[in-house]
């Protein structure tokens, strides 16, 4: 399980540094190329890396708050909930847009969507890159 553990860990990673890495890069060589079809991948990794992220998080939520049921809010329980919520706001957010975005094409003149993906771009890797993190820390302590 361990060894599991750890490959969805590096997934999870190293879908976070690709993003990060891509969105930081991107401006500098969008016009002299179609930044699309690297998009177009990330996309794909990210919609694996999304139900991945979602399930540790749940069931660390799950862990959290059947042990600290009765104790008030802890450290442990703020951020379980924090992260597992905002995986899935940023799950809900990206499928959104992404299905626009294949339904309707890349509409180049709505800033809004430009906004939204812009927002996940920055939080998403943040959030697959925590998780990943403690999937990693799981695999070591078991």
């Amino acid at each position: 399980m361990a060894v599991l553990k750890r490959l969805g860990a590096v997934y999870l990673i190293g879908v976070a540094v690709a993003m990060a890495l891509y969105f930081i890069i991107n401006p500098w060589h969008a016009e002299s190329y179609d930044p699309g079809n690297i998009w177009g991948v990330l996309d794909i990794l990210m919609v694996i890396a999304l139900p991945l992220a979602l399930d540790v998080n749940f069931r660390f939520k799950r862990t959290v708050d059947g042990r600290d049921s009765g104790e008030g809010i802890t450290r442990r329980y703020l951020e379980a909930n924090v992260v597992f919520y905002t995986t899935a706001a940023l799950a809900i957010l990206f499928l959104h847009n992404w299905f626009s975005t294949l339904v309707f094409g890349a509409e180049l003149d709505n800033h809004r969507v430009w906004i939204i993906w812009a927002t996940l771009n920055t939080l998403l890797p943040l959030a697959l890159g925590v998780t990943g993190c403690r999937l990693w820390r799981e695999a070591s302590e078991s």
